[in-house]
């Protein structure tokens, strides 16, 4: 089976300083994947990659095996992977259903000849209207995206991302900045609107990681020291001590 997301030996150096040294990572069709590691591991850098918003030093990005080692982030967007960051990045003056609506249109606009604009417009509002109830905004579509809640407009970029389409999804740090029940109820509003998609996930939070995730990787200096199942990596003794530490469990 062809990997959704394949990272071969990509390296990425920011001057003198090496950042990235030699990363893989394989991620299959519909598997959720989380990584972590600690602050300054990598894990923003090697994203920023993935969604071509910069270029490896050396390696190769594939994306269903397509190579995107070289595309902007549009033209990856386009093939359908789509990002969060950590901080939200919605349009603040336009309603939510305005917003699911623009990132409906610009998945659309690329579609047939121009005389079909009108069809194109229609299937963008109903994409956007399937999309309020998958992230449970129905309630709030026309309320102005600016007056959400931090919560509800995390919600709406996931949203964003699902309006247009993508079959993978790059969420970073999907829970920061919430409390603990609103964090459980991003993770399971995560888990049900990202049914079938692959995703992948960083994040510092290890209820939301071992909730959600089908499988792990831990990055430390810039290197995946291990991958594997939750199980796996909760009783992984380097990922204890570059990580997670030995109190963990408790």
């Amino acid at each position: 089976m062809t990997a959704a997301l394949a990272v071969q030996r990509v390296h990425k150096s920011f001057g003198a300083t090496e950042v990235l040294r030699g990363v893989d990572l394989s991620i299959e069709p519909g598997e959720r994947h989380a990584l972590i590691g600690p602050n300054g591991a990598g894990k923003s850098t090697l994203f920023n990659l993935i969604a071509g918003g910069g270029r490896p030093s050396a390696g190769r990005i594939e994306l269903f095996g397509v190579d995107i080692t070289r595309l902007g982030p549009a033209a990856v967007n386009r093939r359908g992977l789509a990002r969060s960051f950590q901080n939200t990045s919605v349009f603040a003056g336009l309603s939510v259903f305005d917003n699911l609506r623009c990132a409906a249109l610009f998945a659309e606009r690329g579609r047939g000849s121009r005389w079909r604009r009108w069809t194109h417009a229609r299937a963008a509002s109903t994409r956007a209207e399937q999309v309020l109830d998958a992230v449970g905004l129905g309630a709030r579509a026309q309320v102005l995206a600016g007056t959400l809640s931090y919560a509800e407009q995390r919600a709406l970029d996931l949203g964003l991302a699902l309006a247009g389409g993508a079959h993978t999804l790059l969420l970073d740090e999907p829970t920061a900045g919430m409390n603990r029940a609103e964090a459980a109820r991003a993770i399971e509003l995560i888990r049900s609107a990202t049914a079938g998609r692959t995703l992948l996930m960083v994040e510092h939070d290890m209820d939301a990681v071992f909730g959600l995730a089908d499988r792990i990787s831990v990055l430390v200096e810039g290197r995946v020291i291990a991958t594997g199942t939750p199980a796996a990596i909760r009783s992984h003794a380097a990922v204890r001590a570059a990580y997670l530490g030995d109190g963990f469990e408790r």
